[in-house]
């Protein structure tokens, strides 16, 4: 159970890593940390202030505790509500990792599969034919 939360948490440390040159790996580690907080297998420390709050002034981020390893997710409402804002620690580092990138998606698409979009079918409709009407004979295709 132990290895199994570490392994899971050093997977989504690999993809929190490669994110930045590929934004959409954000979401399966979204997705998993959203999960593990569901489980209670990861907990809510506070409010933290983002150090690269990108085009705002000031960001509020989620600090979250899985394991070893500390990530942050941007903060909701209910959570500026409910948590309160605390120190950064410079010191902390997340331990260090050795997986590739594919070994931690596959990793995170066991234990947490992406839901599947609902599959919406499309009925063709067959093309009309609209004789055209008009003052030539030759475009309505009848000969004198």
């Amino acid at each position: 159970m132990k290895t199994e939360i570490k392994v899971i948490a050093s997977a989504i440390h690999i993809i929190n890593q490669h994110a930045k040159n590929a934004p959409s790996l954000y979401s399966i580690k979204q997705r998993a940390i959203q999960q593990l907080l569901k489980e209670g297998r990861a907990h809510k420390l506070g409010l933290h202030y983002s150090p690269n709050p990108g085009k705002a002034w000031r960001q509020l981020d989620v600090l979250i505790r899985v394991d070893d390893f500390l990530f942050h997710l941007p903060s909701t409402k209910e959570d500026r509500k409910t948590l309160e804002v605390i120190e950064s620690n410079p010191n902390h580092r997340n331990p260090k990792v050795s997986m590739s990138l594919n070994g931690a998606k596959q990793i995170l698409k066991i234990f947490y599969p992406q839901p599947k979009p609902p599959v919406v079918h499309k009925h063709p409709t067959p093309k009309q034919y609209t004789p055209y009407i008009g003052l030539s004979t030759y475009l309505n295709g009848k000969k004198r």
